[in-house]
């Protein structure tokens, strides 16, 4: 299937075909201002919304001009159902006196005629909860979770009630790789669902995992709505309890075994980090792992990713320079991909690839790696860039500069998987841009090799910047370590490169001048350059002494210098003190927060191991411990 991808701005929408990527003619050039544009999960439709209408079309090239047309106006976000066979409309809230009005409405996609519609508040979780197989829907209702089966009846067929409010529903989609590099794990017979509960009087929030069947009554699996069933939720072995959860963002594998949970907070109450707090836990559904993600580096988490063969997850964390490392199902340290500045990961979805990039306030790099080598085959900078995705076929890579984010260079650039430019697109004003998607079951295998890049089009030429070059261009000029001018006449030194954990430098300035010329090298604490050496012959030649028989020094003298040397002795052992005891201070926070039962880093373990040995030195140096 070739590569196609939609892209929406304020004037504009359209689908552009590779590998010529070309704008094609499913969606009239006169489709200006969608407010939304969606591929269907197989990737055969493609939908978006109009001010007065929605048009549904086939996104597959071959089939292009088919264009059913929905009469629905005020509509702001689309979604498809699993299997692809309803579209889900989205509209803002509509108070009525009279009715309730469905501002969320379910056409078929066959036809085009409503099948369904409910009312729902915001639109922050407004897309339906649906299985994969689309037998049932879910839709949390503060302490309930309704299950609606099949997804479309009128009621309800099951009602969940839990101790506690529903903050959150995901379900998994087991599928499997058709030619699966590697060993990928088995799928799960049965979709699963992970319930987040938030926190409730003091207890913890917690995220439970349950097979769907357990969920649903009798007269849910039978088909038969007539009524309601009023279940409480049954035990389960998978869950995991935990503080400090104002956001959560869930990952299933491909297999339905496993699921990734991140939280996060937007406050640390440790002041560290100025975005919040975030952990990593990973939970299996048959119970037999659930536990924190242990990360050898203090610093938030900013993405993290499973690979498709279901085995092994990539995380990027720490303070900038970040890590990237992959760690198997048992959340053991496969690999460290090193410290560089990123903040992204994404796996190929054949899973041979992954990349890793530094987006945002970050200045665009990236890497491309082989997993199964473990080396790095490609490099490049896609600066700008805030939008970043394979396409299915696992051959292109698919960058984006959006707006609101950045008003200017707006556009999206196409990639090949070895580093190589092919396309330019520049468009004012861009909203987004996706690839269109495929089930991971038709997904095409990617050969051991990445293949040899195709020619680039005439957009790269024409739009790309001066200076820039391909991953294969080879590697650009290295740059060096900043030199201040005073010491750019001397030859390089190992005093200005910066180490990513060394401490904090002197404060003390560098001499830059000294009578016009420029200083040479100079080190804090050391002999000034030029300066005269103590106790060298010609020192003193300018001030010579009226009298040439020099007089032996007075007792009173040497007495105010030995006491000078004492008390220079005396406040040294003083500071030592009290950084200290402010070493100590700082422990017996740490302890505390063990007391309260919060979870500490091992490098804060390591520190309070050291209480004794910070004791013993106060001591010694006369002080309090």
């Amino acid at each position: 299937m070739p590569a196609q991808y939609a892209f929406r701005s304020q004037k504009t929408t359209g689908l552009v075909n590779g590998p010529t990527w070309e704008i094609g003619s499913s969606i009239a050039t006169t489709s200006n201002a969608a407010r939304a544009i969606v591929y269907s999960p197989n990737g055969e439709y493609v939908a978006y919304a109009q001010p007065e209408s929605v048009s549904l079309c086939r996104g597959a090239i071959g089939l292009e001009g088919e264009v059913t047309t929905i009469a629905q106006v005020g509509v702001i976000a689309l979604a498809f159902s699993p299997a692809s066979s309803t579209l889900f409309t989205f509209e803002r809230p509509v108070k009525s006196e009279t009715e309730v009005y469905k501002n969320v409405k379910a056409w078929s996609v066959a036809t085009g005629e409503q099948v369904g519609g409910w009312y729902h508040k915001t639109g922050d979780d407004w897309e339906p909860i649906v299985t994969p197989d689309e037998a049932h829907l879910f839709r949390p209702t503060g302490n309930d979770i309704l299950v609606f089966s099949p997804m479309l009846a009128p009621r309800p067929a099951t009602r969940l009630k839990f101790d506690g409010q529903v903050r959150g529903v995901f379900i998994s989609r087991p599928c499997q790789l058709s030619e699966p590099h590697g060993k990928p794990l088995r799928q799960y017979p049965e979709a699963a669902v992970a319930i987040w509960i938030g926190e409730r009087k003091g207890a913890p929030a917690f995220v439970s995992l349950y097979p769907v069947s357990s969920l649903v009554g009798k007269d849910a699996a039978n088909g038969d709505s007539d009524k309601t069933e009023n279940r409480e939720v049954p035990p389960t072995v998978a869950r995991k309890a935990f503080y400090k959860s104002d956001k959560l963002t869930v990952k299933w594998n491909n297999a339905g075994t496993m699921c990734l949970f991140l939280t996060h907070t937007d406050v640390d109450s440790t002041g560290k980090s100025y975005y919040g707090e975030t952990n990593l836990y990973l939970v299996a559904l048959d119970g037999s792992f659930d536990g924190m993600i242990d990360l050898d580096k203090e610093g938030p988490i900013y993405d993290f990713a499973w690979n498709p063969t279901s085995r092994d997850f990539a995380v990027c964390y720490g303070y900038m320079p970040a890590r990237t490392q992959t760690y198997d199902h048992k959340a053991k340290p496969i690999f460290n991909f090193g410290n560089n500045h990123r903040n992204f990961v994404s796996y190929q979805p054949q899973g041979r690839l992954l990349l890793s990039a530094g987006f945002g306030n970050l200045a665009g790099g990236v890497d491309v790696w082989e997993i199964s080598t473990r080396k790095k085959i490609a490099e490049f900078k896609a600066s700008n860039s805030s939008h970043c995705e394979w396409s299915a076929c696992g051959h292109y890579i698919l960058t984006a500069t959006l707006s609101p984010r950045l008003r200017v260079d707006n556009g999206v650039k196409i990639w090949w998987a070895g580093g190589q430019l092919l396309h330019i697109h520049p468009q004012d004003d861009l909203y987004g841009a996706t690839f269109r998607p495929a089930l991971v079951e038709t997904l095409p295998a990617f050969p051991s090799v990445v293949p040899k890049a195709p020619e680039a089009n005439a957009s790269v030429a024409q739009f790309r910047p001066k200076g820039e070059v391909d991953s294969d261009s080879g590697p650009s000029k290295p740059v060096g370590a900043y030199r201040p001018p005073g010491a750019r006449g001397s030859a390089a030194s190992s005093a200005y490169m910066r180490d990513d954990d060394s401490a904090p430098s002197s404060g003390a300035s560098t001499p830059m001048f000294r009578g016009g010329k420029p200083a040479g090298r100079y080190v804090p604490g050391g002999p000034i350059p030029g300066a005269a050496v103590p106790g060298a012959a010609g020192a003193d030649k300018k001030k010579k002494p009226k009298n040439k028989k020099k007089a032996a020094p007075e007792p009173e003298e040497v007495a105010a210098a030995m006491a000078k040397v004492d008390v220079k002795d005396e406040d040294s052992a003083q500071k030592k003190i009290r950084n200290l005891t402010k070493k100590l201070k700082a422990i017996d926070d740490l302890k505390a927060r063990v007391a309260k039962g919060e979870q500490l880093e091992k490098t804060q373990m390591q520190k309070v191991e050291t209480e004794a040995s910070v004791r013993d030195e106060i001591r010694a140096l006369g002080g309090d411990a």
